[in-house]
């Protein structure tokens, strides 16, 4: 997920020409959200070209200037009013400058699209860079008196005065302008890093002999070119079914170099840049490193917590992982007999053999039942069982691309949110897995917009066959949207889920992966190109061999998480990008490493989550302890996913995460079930 307070602090406002509405009363509501609700209830996202789109952004960029000025400008007694009017400025800049302006960047097939999106997110930036400094401003919410509002309203405040605090509005006006200029360049540099990666393609051409191992309909979708060779690119759906099933070492070992290559040498000189810049920003702050500074508003707190947790974890991952190795070297010596290390271009085949012959669990036969239409379908009807809601087709939808499929969420009849789903690569758009959000709401339509954006194969059996892992990130993914939507406040956007702690907000979505391993669940729609529903034992045996590779794969998220972590806690010039990165891979992998690889040149999370990639382990001990209440009172137990939604999803930011995890269990959250479920992986396994 890409949570919005790092693609850009967020803003938003109105329709054009602001500079002429007069002074408002002090408790009395001003024109701003009309204004704000005229130019945010029509979606751009189909615009003709991209000086079309420009022109919006334009509009929008100078709304908000007015309702900056107009609320610098306020005389007389502060109060909600000027709290509500804050918030309305910002769902103008939020939506068009980052709603809109994302999906353009990221997802157009218009490459004029692609950076006119690009250009409206930069000046965009800036002008928040802008309000996030302006005295005034803050002086005018500042004088509002907490104790005249409600205690949900006086936490709001409080939150977005500490941010005016975090972007440096009680500097001096040296340091102020400094700041400001620095907010410029890192916004141009994650800009640059973003358009890097998703323009990192690399291809190889191989002989259509070298896929011998693959799935059927890989193959057939990969027809010779007049060469008679097949072209291999650094796209997911390339990629990973060569490393779980092509028995040609050669070609795992040569598509992995290339995948992790991606982006070498181009985009380092930008990820030493943002990382300059950001120490430099934090030290204006008063704070050592940006580790420091990122962590200080995260339940984490505090980089030497989040390394405890993630010391804490390697030692309970560890003894899985050393297991999970054994059994992973003692399977290569059934190919060769003299192997004595298992290259990391060979754990997940590996592995698959490893299913295959301790679990009878044949993946390639699982995927036989999950086509991405039925498993579309199958996540829908799931979302609308579990939370009591439907979800129909959202006509007239506008579309930025003919794949593209819009969707409209209704609660006991009446409209609560709607969504589109990007799902399918292609040239230029984004190349992960994410949840992008386009309205939070309120909006003049009174509804939250978002999208996903993912890269599954399209299509039905001939041609979306999916890995049950992809089903499991779109559950993940499609956990961020309804997060999403079910936050939206009615009252104040900045209370929505994008404010929440980072290293919480990937809870809700990590719990929602385990319906993928219900019998129940996965037997409404894996079916198979007969209509055959997947076999209970079938289910029995993936859910047996669930845990395989567990404990390595952990302590490669650990990997990850410490060179996020340990880039960012020191002085940039004393940062070796690959040393540290080879230093990170022999403390905590088991594996033998490629020679001259650079994945920190394609590790994208080092600009949007930098230091705090450790989130994702954290919010994964947070939902392992949230799935126990489901655990005990059953997957489907209707009064559970409603308190749930209720206790968890719907307040959005509107308390601390702690408070919304207590409120649901009952009692402080625990790493213990994590913890527990790392030892359980280093125990012996049946063998079927």
């Amino acid at each position: 997920m890409r949570p919005v307070s790092v693609i850009a602090i967020a803003v938003a406002a109105v329709a054009s020409g602001c500079s002429s509405l007069p002074l408002q009363p002090a408790n009395e509501t001003s024109a701003f959200a009309e204004r704000a609700g005229a130019l945010t209830r029509s979606l751009k996202l189909a615009p003709a070209n991209a000086e079309a789109f420009a022109q919006r952004c334009d509009e929008a960029y100078r709304s908000v200037v007015g309702m900056r000025d107009e609320l610098a400008a306020r005389k007389g007694r502060a109060g909600r009013g000027d709290l509500a009017d804050y918030d309305a400025m910002r769902q103008v800049l939020l939506g068009v400058g980052f709603g809109e302006a994302s999906i353009m960047a990221e997802a157009h097939p218009d490459p004029a699209l692609r950076e006119a999106g690009d250009a409206c997110q930069q000046k965009m930036s800036d002008l928040q860079a802008s309000i996030s400094l302006s005295r005034p401003v803050f002086d005018r919410l500042h004088s509002i008196d907490p104790a005249a509002l409600s205690s949900r309203d006086a936490f709001l405040l409080e939150q977005v005065l500490e941010d005016f605090r975090r972007s440096g509005v009680d500097k001096d006006a040296a340091t102020r302008a400094r700041i400001e200029a620095l907010n410029t360049e890192l916004t141009e540099l994650s800009l640059q890093w973003g358009k890097a990666l998703r323009e990192a393609r690399q291809t190889m051409a191989v002989e259509p002999a070298a896929l011998a191992g693959l799935p059927a309909d890989y193959i057939a979708a990969r027809k010779p070119d007049a060469q008679g060779k097949v072209e291999i690119s650094t796209a997911y759906p390339d990629v990973y079914p060569i490393l779980n099933y092509a028995h040609s070492d050669t070609l795992r070992r040569d598509v992995l170099q290339m995948f992790r290559n991606r982006g070498y040498p181009d985009s380092v000189p930008t990820l030493r840049a943002l990382l300059e810049k950001r120490h430099e920003f934090a030290g204006l702050l008063g704070y050592e490193n940006w580790a420091e500074y990122a962590l200080a508003n995260k339940m984490a707190g505090d980089p030497a917590q989040a390394q405890a947790f993630l010391d804490r974890l390697a030692r309970a991952a560890r003894p899985a992982a050393e297991v999970e190795y054994g059994e992973l070297l003692a399977t290569l010596r059934q190919i060769r007999p003299k192997a004595d290390a298992v290259p990391e271009w060979s754990s997940s085949y590996l592995q698959e053999r490893l299913r295959r012959t301790s679990y009878a669990l044949d993946s390639q036969e699982v995927r036989q039942y999950f086509a991405y239409d039925n498993v579309r379908d199958g996540i829908i009807t799931l979302i609308q069982d579990l939370f009591a809601v439907e979800i129909r087709p959202w006509e007239d939808a506008p579309l930025w691309h003919d794949s593209v499929t819009a969707h409209a969420l209704y609660q006991d009849g009446e409209l609560i949110g709607r969504f589109y789903l990007d799902m399918h690569p292609r040239d230029g758009k984004y190349s992960h897995a994410a949840a992008f959000p386009i309205r939070l709401g309120p909006t003049s339509q009174g509804v939250p917009i978002a999208a996903l954006m993912c890269n599954f194969p399209a299509g039905g059996h001939d041609t979306g066959l999916m890995e049950h892992g992809q089903v499991e990130t779109f559950l993940h993914e499609f956990g961020h949207l309804i997060h999403m939507l079910f936050s939206a406040q009615p009252d104040f956007q900045e209370l929505a889920m994008h404010e929440l702690e980072w290293d919480f907000v990937e809870a809700p979505s990590q719990m929602l992966e385990e319906w993928v391993w219900d019998y129940d669940t996965l037997a409404k729609f894996a079916r198979n190109k007969q209509g055959q529903v997947i076999p209970r034992p079938l289910v029995d045996k993936m859910i047996a061999a669930r845990n395989v590779g567990l404990g390595m794969g952990t302590m490669r998220q650990l990997t990850y998480a410490n060179v996020s972590l340990n880039y960012y806690n020191r002085p940039p010039e004393q940062v070796d990008f690959k040393a540290m990165w080879d230093e990170m891979e022999q403390r905590f992998g088991l594996l033998a490493r490629l020679p001259e690889v650079h994945q920190y040149a394609n590790f994208g999370h080092l600009d949007g989550y930098s230091a705090f990639y450790y989130t994702y382990q954290w919010s994964l001990a947070i939902a392992t302890d949230l799935f126990s209440r489901f655990e005990a009172n059953g997957l489907r137990d209707a009064e559970t996913a409603q308190r749930y939604r209720e206790a968890v999803l719907a307040p959005g930011a509107s308390q601390p995460a702690a408070e919304l995890v207590r409120e649901f269990l009952g009692r402080e959250w625990s790493v213990d079930a994590y913890e527990q479920q790392l030892n359980e992986a280093s125990q012996p396994k049946p063998v079927l």
